[in-house]
């Protein structure tokens, strides 16, 4: 099974609400007539808390994940006309691989919103960094130390291989994050490991981010899930 992640940008001043009634009511059935073998969708669905430690972007973003048996040039191509037409935003698409340092079971059906809440984070590397630091810093380094101290419930690793969309914008990875209540990711205290830890933890993740990652491009989205085909 492959995967092709597809980003759509919807325009600046089009509302979070109404933005993620559109995927959900105008786009979702386009792309399941396309009968993919799994299918996500996770979006901006609501303005994300004003006071966060995350920077959060306050701009509509959907990613689509679909999962084929088929991730070649015209698979991707007609998924990304798909998208297109649906006249949501600009489009940008990916061929990633896949991994999960840890993953919920769900007990929720398909198109039902995944319980709590998403981050979506699209990250590109230090410049200069070759592959083998990267990826060793990334999933070795960085991973790990995100498991012990924030309260993940689901981690999703997407590395992004090539670019199926021409023009898309170059990333090295997106990362889709999910935590059993939207407390868990918006509360500091609880996002960083609860006191007295917090500031020493916020700390060392600043020091390990800032050591493999272009903090310049780096750009995440408070998000919802939904599972529209498994």
């Amino acid at each position: 099974m492959r995967k092709l992640q597809f980003l759509v940008q919807g325009p600046k001043n089009r509302p979070l609400d109404a933005f993620g009634a559109d995927v959900l009511i105008q786009l979702a059935p386009r792309l399941l007539a396309l009968a993919p073998a799994r299918l996500k969708a996770t979006f901006t669905a609501e303005p994300p808390p004003r006071l966060s430690v995350i920077p959060f972007r306050r701009t509509p973003l959907a990613l689509i994940s679909v999962w084929t048996d088929d991730d070649g040039d015209g698979t991707a191509a007609a998924w990304a006309e798909t998208l297109r037409v649906a006249g949501l935003g600009t489009v940008a698409g990916y061929r990633v691989d896949e991994s999960y340092p840890c993953s919920y079971a769900r007990d929720w059906p398909d198109e039902a919103r995944t319980p709590g809440a998403g981050l979506l984070t699209l990250l590109s590397r230090k410049k200069g960094l070759a592959d083998g630091e990267f990826f060793r810093r990334w999933f070795d380094g960085h991973s790990p130390l995100s498991l012990r101290i924030h309260p993940l419930w689901n981690y999703a690793r997407n590395v992004v291989r090539s670019p199926v969309v021409p023009g898309a914008p170059s990333l090295d990875g997106i990362v889709e994050e999910h935590f059993r209540t939207s407390e868990d990711l918006t509360n500091p205290v609880r996002f960083f490991g609860g006191l007295p830890w917090m500031l020493p933890n916020m700390l060392r993740v600043a020091l390990d981010i800032q050591g493999f990652l272009d903090l310049r491009t780096l750009a995440s989205w408070y998000v919802a899930e939904y599972w529209l085909k498994s």
